[in-house]
């Protein structure tokens, strides 16, 4: 491909000696032929057996080299060998010219091209589009088609050649044309559909494309049934995809896959777990019960094929959920670390529960807080809009961690409190008792959000179908059953989300001025007004101090806590903290 920067290479790794910890692989540069990809295929071990007589019959692609914009994205880890080639080959045989007009419909960006199919038949559609070559900008093009394109006579327009802004005419076109400036040309569509060759089946490729043979990938289920293991948590089953995606989005990291068992089950865990910090989760332990290994993060136990990651049985399922079911701590005693049996899931909440029976007061301490590890007890006490909120402190780290705030039933509202119920933390808790006449959302209330894991009341939770539509008028996030949230930018993110089980919120403060924007008297009212809990439509609790309105994107909760603990520290009166008695350790 001279005319193109680059050559079109893939990355083939072997997949069972990738999930063993490892990677064997070669780059692969398209085209190339049967032969060739066998030889590559026997030098990275497929078609070889492991040391328990499985064949390793399976690979997948870890990275890609190419030289058309946009096609790196693209492409995933288990694309067809047979495609790539075709694709390869495809382009290989274009001459010059259409070589470099199929470079810049890629770099103008072509709507038409999703995938490697969509790719393929864009090598048999060429003609759909124009491409005028040396013309970068609108000048150029506003040139052109007086000068060049046999549209206006030159010796009509006589003087008035001089007056034409070209800049200005070219951009009128290449607004009606729908055209695209690239570094080597103009594109634009000529308006004729496309002839789709390429059924996208392997069958609908020809037989001197075809490369893989016996060594394509064999076919995988798409799902698997696996038990995870978290820290503190009891085990659970859980249906996730079975490519290589999913397995390293469930463990957070590269997977490493361990065989600590004589049951046809592995071990998938992070591979980087301990270094990167994660926190203890099991303990592995010999024929004699003593711990040999400790897995840190998240894991899942999943079944064994012949050459491949699958299913638990219903057998095992029960055995490894029995195995794993005790959450464990871990302490070094000596030169030896034991595991320590932590009380159950279940048996947390129920003490949580009973922790929170009593009013959360002044006095209180050694209090357990959903979410949070340790105890805790209060150093301060806010009253809003009717509403106490509790300021508190951990029992063992004090001053030298963040606090949390608390309701009168003991629920956590906000975390990462550096400042006490500075300006910032008091508009959130505002926000957090501030009435709204209707949800956004019917199907989802706030209780349902903080079930979820998000714990800040000031957030309106929404299902899909509403965020979307809540979108067009306000700022919405994704949240997360972690207490944290990210900022909604499109609608694709609205999809990806909802599609791994989450939701979303809207402020209320936003919410509500998107709803009174059809009441004016409200919406005056919102504007002075003092006391969220007094917008009643009637004005009369005295001017609000103006505030300068923040500039850029809105920010997330979070990071609004974590500003405000930047900002100089300001003059005033520090709460009073009891100070707990040292405890024996």
């Amino acid at each position: 491909m001279p005319v193109l920067d680059g050559s079109f290479e893939a990355f083939v790794t072997n997949l069972g000696k990738y999930n063993e910890g490892e990677l064997v692989g070669e780059w692969v540069q398209f085209p190339t032929t049967e032969e060739e990809m066998k030889k590559v295929f026997e030098r990275i071990g497929i078609g070889s057996k492991d040391e328990f007589g499985h064949v390793y019959e399976e690979w997948f692609i870890t990275d890609y080299e190419c030289p058309l914009h946009g096609v790196y994205d693209m492409l995933g880890e288990y694309e067809s060998l047979d495609k790539l080639n075709y694709l390869a080959t495809r382009i290989d045989e274009l001459d010059k010219w259409d070589q470099e007009k199929l470079a810049s419909i890629m770099e103008a960006g072509c709507d038409e091209v999703s995938d490697i199919d969509d790719l393929i038949n864009l090598t048999f559609n060429l003609d759909t589009y124009d491409f005028l070559s040396d013309i970068h900008d609108e000048s150029d093009l506003g040139y052109y088609y007086v000068h060049e394109a046999g549209i206006y006579e030159e010796k009509d327009l006589g003087p008035l050649a001089n007056y034409i802004d070209y800049e200005r005419f070219g951009r009128d076109i290449a607004m009606d044309e729908s055209g695209r400036f690239t570094d080597d040309g103009y594109i634009r569509s000529t308006g004729d559909r496309w002839d789709r060759q390429f059924d996208g089946s392997l069958e609908d490729i020809p037989d001197e494309y075809r490369i893989t043979g016996s060594g394509e990938a064999v076919e995988r289920e798409e799902t698997i049934t696996v038990l995870m293991v978290e820290p503190g948590k009891t085990p659970y089953i859980k249906e996730i995809n079975s490519g290589l995606a999913s397995l390293q989005h469930e463990v957070g990291g590269r997977i490493e896959a361990l065989y600590p068992f004589e049951e046809p089950v592995a071990i998938i865990c992070n591979e980087e777990g301990k270094m990167d910090g994660l926190p203890l989760n099991r303990a592995l332990r010999d024929g004699d019960g003593e711990v040999y290994d400790i897995i840190a993060g998240n894991f899942m136990v999943v079944g064994l094929t012949e050459d491949n990651f699958g299913s638990l049985s219903p057998d095992l399922q029960r055995q490894f959920t029995a195995e794993f079911k005790m959450p464990e701590q871990f302490a070094k005693i000596g030169d030896r670390i034991v595991a320590i049996p932590m009380i159950s899931e279940e048996q947390q909440k129920q003490t949580v529960l009973e922790e929170k029976s009593s009013i959360v007061n002044e006095n209180t301490s050694g209090m357990a807080v959903d979410g949070h590890i340790g105890t805790w007890h209060t150093i301060d006490h806010k009253e809003i809009d009717g509403h106490t909120f509790w300021l508190m402190e951990r029992d063992t780290f004090g001053d030298d961690a963040s606090c949390i705030i608390v309701d009168e039933r003991g629920e956590l509202v906000l975390s990462h409190i550096y400042d006490g119920f500075d300006e910032n933390t008091v508009d959130l808790l505002r926000q957090e008792v501030m009435p709204v006449d209707r949800m956004p959302d019917d199907s989802i209330s706030v209780e349902d959000m903080k079930q979820y894991g998000y714990k800040w009341g000031g957030m309106l939770p929404m299902r899909e179908e509403d965020a979307a539509e809540v979108m067009k008028s306000c700022q919405i996030y994704r949240l997360y059953g972690d207490d944290t949230e990210g900022l909604v930018l499109d609608a694709k993110e609205i999809r990806e989300h909802a599609a791994k089980g989450g939701i979303f919120g809207v402020e209320k403060t936003e919410w509500a001025a998107s709803q009174e924007r059809q009441n004016p008297l409200k919406a005056a009212e919102m504007s002075v007004e003092d006391d969220y809990g007094m917008i009643d439509g009637i004005i009369n609790n005295g001017p609000k101090e103006a505030k300068k309105p923040e500039k850029g994107e809105k920010a997330s909760i979070m990071d609004r806590l974590k500003s405000a603990k930047a900002e100089p520290p300001k003059d005033k009166t520090v709460p009073s903290k009891e100070r707990k008695p040292e405890r024996d350790l």
